[in-house]
C-alpha cells in the first residue's frame, strides 16, 4: 500500500490524484525524491522528468515544464505549466523542436534567456521521447 498521494495539476486540469509509493521531481537547481514521512517542503520545479512509482513497483514518467511542488503530510502537490506522459512524447517532434531551438538567434539578454529555456525544454523532451 502506498502512503503518499500525488496530485498533478496543470492550468487546464488535474491530470491525476492517486496514491503512489515514491516520487521524483526536477527542481530548478537539481532534483528531489519523496517517500512517505518526508518533512514539509515547497520547491520550485524545473523542466524535466517527474517519475512516480506505484505500490506495485510500476514506474511512470511525465515531462513537466516548471511550476511548484508542495509536500504537506502524506500529500505531494505538483502544479506545473504543462505535463505530458513520456509515452506520448514523439522523438521526431522533439528532435524538430531541438533543431528549432538551436536555430534561435538572440541579441538581447532577455532574448538569450528565452532561447536558453527553449533549448533546455527541447533537450529534456528529446531525452524522454519514447515513440517515433
Amino acid at each position: 500500500m502506498a502512503d503518499l498521494r500525488l496530485v498533478l495539476v496543470t492550468p487546464e486540469k488535474t491530470l491525476f490524484d492517486r496514491p503512489v509509493a515514491s516520487i521524483r521531481v526536477p527542481l530548478f537547481d537539481g532534483s528531489a525524491g519523496f517517500y512517505p514521512g518526508r518533512a514539509p517542503l515547497v520547491g520550485r520545479l524545473g523542466v524535466g522528468e517527474l517519475r512516480l512509482t506505484d505500490g506495485n513497483g510500476v514506474s511512470e514518467s511525465y515531462f513537466v515544464d516548471g511550476g511548484f511542488v508542495q509536500v504537506k503530510g502524506a500529500q505531494v502537490s505538483v502544479l506545473t505549466n504543462a505535463a505530458v506522459a513520456a509515452s506520448e512524447i514523439s522523438r521526431k517532434e522533439s528532435a524538430a523542436k531541438l533543431e528549432e531551438a538551436r536555430a534561435t538567434r538572440a541579441i538581447s539578454e532577455e532574448e538569450r534567456n528565452v532561447a536558453v529555456k527553449k533549448l533546455q525544454r527541447a533537450r529534456a523532451l528529446l531525452r524522454m521521447a519514447s515513440k517515433d
